[in-house]
């Protein structure tokens, strides 16, 4: 069973990209994706972290994407069944800082 908090923030679809022109409404919805995170109580189940994987976007979020990660893995199966979802957005941003460094 999905408690409330995390189906409010499932709800909100994606996270918002840091690409693009920042305004106020993109401002609005990290804060807000922000705050629902904030909400959800440690740890979460099996089954909401398959829910919450599914909201990852394209990038960093301003941090908040790795804020949901770090839940994710709260887990209590998390590192034998971490979701899909999460284990992409992981490797790739991974790789992504890893280039940028060489």
């Amino acid at each position: 069973m999905i408690r409330p908090e995390v189906a409010d923030f499932t709800a909100l679809g994606k996270l918002p990209s840091e690409d693009g022109e920042p305004d106020e409404a993109l401002e609005e919805a990290v804060e807000r994706a922000g705050a629902l995170l904030d909400l959800i109580e440690r740890p979460v189940t099996d089954e909401e972290a398959h829910a919450l994987a599914d909201c990852f976007g394209d990038d960093e979020c301003f941090g908040v994407a790795w804020v949901l990660l770090h839940l994710i893995e709260t887990a209590p199966h998390a590192r034998e069944d971490q979701p899909e979802a999460a284990r992409r957005w992981r490797d790739g941003l991974t790789s992504q800082y890893s280039r940028r460094r060489s």
